[in-house]
């Protein structure tokens, strides 16, 4: 028990009229027959109550009597007879402060309770024989009647010691699996509390609204901040209303039929209008399901507005109407210009004096500029149509940059093309990518002085993109202009219609892909373009 537990000290006494004797001791005594007075002693304190005692720290607490020198902690369980009267004591010492365990102090109680049945046993031996010895005669006579209750008293006493036994090792198992469960249980109970507090935290901060709605009573039994900001109620509020005084759409005859449909198990995505505290509408877009909670069926509704959304419905439907028309006016517009275009040119084979011919070159001019300008405008109202195939870029920006050194505005400037990798290839319309790639060599050679260099590189894939910059040395682009181009019509050229960066944003992204432009003082001007990342097939 001593090394069980590991104590530092332990010992039995046995205890009689105010004194003790010590039987055994885990260390060797210098006088062990010596008796000790039980006066103020933790021992005395053990014996007078018949309760086991459990001192941390004898030198701080002395309320129940004085440690032996160089001990601090004590542990002390009577030895108790059947009867109940204490003949004795286990006492543990620990040199250093110590705390026992509830375990520990069953333990040691245990063995406390086997040591008092074999003391008491031993006593009543020693009172047996005393008297047999005072009673020799009958003793004698008697002998054999006291040998078979002997025996049968020595095989009682095992078998009630293999029954504690048994029954010691059954509670220690029962105690076990239960100190199990509980611990368990404390463990689901506490994850089941922090993903409670995630899931709050969650459709608290989410930037749609939560409903939780009783499908009985269309009562709304809990709600997230969302769907107190799009409703313009307070919390308490709003679980005072039912949905139909929420919902602007739903009768009570549909919202029955709905909830017969949702009770098949599959959720339900539905548009309807949703009714603000002030009166006023706003479209919604809810996705609602349902689900089992506490023996009960709820329904659990996710709800976006979607008013920007229907705005830019209606704004896209109407630049559509608007691009229609655009598209409709150019090809009405182009027709009688090209006419009056062919006529100008044969006028040019009329012998006029040199102001009529001044007068005719401007004419033309202008009417060149503007078929461009109707081309532009036609290929910008257009859906971009892509006739794609597989196509390696290094190959593919190797033939264009060919190509672009017999173009004047372009020769005149160094090009210099760098790839990272060895093959890199992209799925995509051959004629488009060169219309965009055209378009941004140019604007890159018109933002600096001929004899400058322009860099074209290949830098990489990232998360099965293609990286692709071009960068020009030139004068940075102003903020205020930056985040403007791109936009139709919007121009700093004097001769641009500010419509080709906005025809090539439009190819990039109908192949996928992403343009971004940035500008500063130190590095110069940088159009980057992502585009997918394709394995060429064998």
């Amino acid at each position: 028990m001593n090394e069980l537990i590991g104590l530092d000290w332990s010992v039995v006494t046995f205890c009689q009229d105010g004194s003790e004797r010590i039987l055994a001791s885990t260390i060797d005594l210098d006088d062990p027959s010596q008796t000790y007075s039980l006066h103020g002693t933790l021992t005395g304190t053990v014996v007078e109550s018949g309760c086991s005692l459990v001192v941390e720290d004898t030198s701080a607490n002395t309320a129940f009597g004085v440690a032996p020198e160089g001990y601090q902690a004590y542990l002390g369980v009577p030895l108790q007879t059947s009867t109940g009267s204490v003949i004795g004591t286990i006492c543990s010492f620990q040199r250093q402060a110590r705390q026992f365990t509830a375990q520990e102090v069953h333990l040691v109680e245990i063995f406390a309770e086997r040591a008092a049945t074999a003391i008491d046993n031993y006593q009543l031996y020693q009172q047996q024989q005393q008297f047999n010895q005072s009673l020799e005669a009958e003793v004698t006579r008697r002998t054999q009647e006291l040998q078979i209750a002997q025996a049968q008293l020595i095989e009682a006493n095992e078998h009630l010691e293999q029954r504690i036994e048994q029954r010691t090792a059954e509670l220690q198992r029962t105690n076990n699996q239960l100190q199990a469960e509980i611990q368990e249980r404390q463990q689901v109970e506490t994850a089941l509390r922090q993903s409670e507090i995630r899931f709050r935290i969650l459709v608290e901060n989410a930037a749609d609204a939560f409903l939780l709605i009783d499908p009985d009573s269309n009562r709304i039994l809990d709600a997230n901040r969302q769907a107190c900001e799009n409703l313009g109620y307070s919390y308490e509020e709003l679980l005072a209303l039912s949905v139909l005084e929420v919902d602007a759409k739903f009768s009570a005859d549909e919202l029955s039929v709905f909830h017969q449909q949702l009770a098949t198990g599959v959720a339900i995505t539905l548009e309807s209008e949703h009714r603000r505290k002030d009166g006023t509408l706003f479209p919604v877009e809810a996705n609602v399901c349902l689900f089992e909670s506490g023996g009960r069926s709820l329904e659990l509704a996710l709800v976006r507005d979607i008013t920007e959304r229907k705005q830019a419905e209606q704004a896209m439907a109407r630049l559509a109407e608007i691009g229609e028309l655009a598209a409709m006016i150019v090809h009405e517009v182009r027709n009688p210009l090209t006419t009056v275009l062919m006529g100008l040119t044969a006028l040019r084979g009329v012998n006029l004096p040199q102001r009529n011919q001044q007068h005719l070159a401007l004419a033309i001019e202008d009417a060149e500029r503007l078929q461009r300008l109707l081309n532009e405008i036609l290929l910008y109202t257009r859906q971009q149509v892509l006739r794609c195939s597989e196509v390696e870029l290094n190959a593919f920006f190797t033939d264009l940059l060919e190509s672009l050194r017999s173009v004047a505005d372009i020769a005149e400037h160094d090009i210099q093309f760098v790839s990272s990798l060895p093959s890199v290839w992209t799925w995509g319309d051959r004629d488009k990518l060169k219309q965009v790639f055209i378009n941004l060599i140019r604007n890159a050679c018109e933002a600096i002085e001929p004899g400058e260099t322009v860099t074209w590189r290949i830098l990489g894939t990232d998360n099965s993109r293609i990286n692709i910059n071009i960068h020009n040395g030139g004068d940075p682009i102003p903020v205020e202009v930056l985040s403007k181009l791109g936009t139709p019509f919007f121009t700093t050229k004097p001769s641009g219609n500010g419509l080709g960066l906005a025809i090539v944003r439009r190819i990039v992204e109908a192949h996928g892909g992403e343009i971004w432009i940035q500008s500063e003082q130190e590095r110069g001007t940088i159009v980057s373009i992502q585009l997918p990342l394709i394995h060429p097939s064998p």
